[in-house]
């Protein structure tokens, strides 16, 4: 079963690209990138000794996240995000998500709540490794929840907003320990397993709600340090 909920593992390309984003987000969320700061794709690659193409796919995604923003003529840049445009994505999110858990509360099958079991007991089993073993359970997670939702339309929507993208850098900005995500997570499949579709959606709301404060806060103190 694990090797199932695993197979979404991702092929030896694809890992360097997630695992560059990954490096430019903690940049971000660390101070090292500001908003307003170019991102040189070439100085980048040489900095993690690899070649300029992972490079570009990773800032193209974050491009469509909303997190960079590439300017004709004359690079990539930290967007300088306001408050208002951190809450209109998680609201999307959070709305989209909400939607997804209660279809999920209602038509999860016995398979995929065991998939998400064991995402869940690789959580706690791997807590104290790097945040990105972590960060990358949480997407699969939320993932499943999309599948049980039962709506091909819905899962789209949420892979083209590249919405799951944005957990690696609010898991680096969050004030909740590692242990409290997981049991967010915990109370999440609780409901879904319990097939109680309004808690499922109002606890799924605000899990993804909180991130978007917190993120808008930290976004507004950096303005602040600039």
């Amino acid at each position: 079963m694990r090797e199932k909920a695993m197979g979404k593992r991702l092929p030896a390309k694809e890992t360097l690209r997630s695992n560059i984003r990954d490096y430019i987000q903690r940049q971000i969320a660390e101070g090292v990138y500001k908003p307003g700061d170019r991102i040189v794709e070439t100085r980048l690659a040489k900095e993690l000794d690899v070649s300029q193409a992972p490079v570009r796919e990773a800032m193209l995604e974050l491009a469509t996240m909303g997190l960079l923003e590439e300017r004709p003529y004359s690079g990539t840049y930290v967007r300088n995000l306001s408050v208002a445009e951190i809450e209109d994505i998680f609201d999307i999110r959070a709305f989209i998500e909400e939607y997804a858990a209660k279809r999920a509360a209602k038509r999860v099958t016995d398979e995929q709540l065991a998939e998400m079991e064991e995402i869940l007991q690789q959580m706690e089993q791997d807590k104290e490794q790097d945040m990105s073993v972590f960060v990358h359970l949480d997407m699969e997670f939320h993932g499943l929840v999309m599948d049980a939702a039962g709506s091909p339309a819905l899962k789209r929507a949420w892979k083209v907003l590249r919405m799951a993208e944005w957990t690696y850098i609010c898991a680096l900005i969050t004030e909740f320990s590692l242990d409290e995500l997981i049991a967010q997570h915990r109370n999440i499949f609780g409901y879904l397993k319990a097939h109680e579709e309004s808690s499922a959606g109002a606890y799924m709301f605000l899990h993804i709600k909180g991130f978007g404060n917190e993120l808008a806060k930290h976004f507004e103190t950096q303005k602040g340090q600039s």
